[in-house]
């Protein structure tokens, strides 16, 4: 038994010292989605998200988030879960998934739903 904390603890130590390596990098993203254009903002976008944004709105990805009220607030706070992350902005919350060239915002213009949950503008399934 002792020797199953001892691991969960040292496994728990060693991916948060590996998602604070990566905070830096979200909170760029996150800053720079927030103070973007919309045609940057589409860039810093997950494919999935801009495929949902295009299904919405058939004129484009830019047309669709201009025409959305995403926070363009600095970053608050930022945590990071492997892969995932999440920024807190003044004014906005966002998602973020890692790719191979770096990280993307999944999910933006999200509010707090309860235990838990977002309810989010924009977000790729």
């Amino acid at each position: 038994m002792r020797t199953a904390v001892c691991s969960t603890a040292v496994l728990v130590v060693v991916l948060t010292g590996c998602s604070d390596v990566h905070l830096p990098d979200v909170e760029q993203v996150a800053g720079d989605f927030a103070t973007a254009d919309p045609a940057t903002r589409c860039d810093l976008l997950t494919d999935a998200a801009v495929q949902a944004l295009e299904h919405e709105e058939p004129t484009g990805c830019p047309v669709a988030l201009e025409e959305l009220p995403l926070g363009t607030g600095g970053v608050v706070t930022a945590q990071v879960w492997g892969q995932e992350a999440q920024v807190r902005l003044t004014d906005d919350t966002l998602f973020l998934s890692r790719a191979p060239d770096g990280w993307e915002v999944a999910a933006a213009g999200c509010r707090p739903s309860g235990e838990g949950r977002y309810d989010c503008l924009v977000e790729g399934s």
